[in-house]
């Protein structure tokens, strides 16, 4: 027998990591914008790889923020985690296309997001209502 409020502690506790993951990795990344921003040095491939590497833990954000949303009913926390890949998507886009200016702001937004996701996921109570 499972108990509900254990299943549900630990999704969102999967919810709660995914998120802070993509958080730590959306400050990492403007950090290491100053390579791609110079247009040289070891920085501009390791902007990308992090930037890749945002895109996997919003990923498991978005799937964390499923599994809690079904288990919660808590809707709004779910479609707030499946923003980041999509706003993930679109940087990379961007960042490929050398949209530099456009970049740059999608970026802060998706920042603001990752950070917001990971905050409001700490408040929530441990256990489904």
């Amino acid at each position: 027998m499972t108990n509900t409020a254990t299943t549900s502690n630990g999704k969102l506790t999967f919810l709660r990591v995914a998120a802070l993951l993509a958080a730590i990795g959306s400050i990492i990344s403007p950090l290491l914008a100053t390579g791609p921003l110079s247009g040289t040095g070891p920085l501009n491939a390791l902007h990308g790889m992090v930037g890749n590497m945002n895109f996997v833990f919003a990923i498991l954000a978005g799937v964390g923020g499923v599994l809690w949303g079904r288990a919660s009913g808590n809707k709004g926390l779910m479609f707030h985690a499946l923003s980041l890949p999509v706003l993930a998507v679109i940087q990379i886009a961007l960042g490929e296309m050398h949209l530099t200016m456009v970049h740059i702001v999608l970026g802060f937004a998706y920042l603001l997001a990752a950070v917001a996701l990971f905050t409001l996921a700490l408040r929530k109570p441990g256990t489904a209502a």
